[in-house]
């Protein structure tokens, strides 16, 4: 019993998202939300292409910079460096929960919310590829 245990708290330490919360720099990390067609491509240790695909299965990709927040547990990505009025997405680093940034009449809300369980980090390569094939298979 005491092995086991041993071997899931190993494990855990070990996993992707206890590895994500303790390192800033997500740099050549790739987060796939493949029912979405949407990813994120993490190119520097400041920067971030966000691959979106529309209602119309039209694909775009958009170069952001991103800030990871160890203490909330969030990585913040900006249109302009750091701008909290420039915020676009945010990720929640232990659910993988995508929040989506929008100006209202209101002040500064999030307006679109993808849920735990739709995104996950990925390995593959190019991710623009996946979502592509993706694509092809809807």
């Amino acid at each position: 019993m005491n092995k086991v245990l041993l071997i899931l708290i190993f494990s855990y330490f070990f996993s992707l998202p206890a590895l994500t919360l303790t390192n800033k720099d997500l740099t050549n990390k790739q987060l796939l939300c493949p029912k979405l067609l949407w990813g994120v491509e993490f190119i520097s240790s400041d920067r971030v292409r966000v691959i979106k695909t529309d209602l119309n299965k039209k694909t775009s990709t958009n170069e952001y910079s991103y800030v990871t927040d160890l203490e909330l547990s969030f990585i913040n990505i900006f249109k302009s460096e750091n701008n909290i009025r420039d915020r676009v997405y945010s990720i929640e680093l232990n659910t993988l929960r995508v929040d989506v940034w929008t100006m209202t009449g209101g002040g500064f809300t999030t307006r679109e919310m993808f849920p735990k369980g739709l995104c996950e980090f990925v390995n593959d390569g190019d991710i623009y590829s996946q979502i592509k094939n993706l694509k092809l298979v809807d």
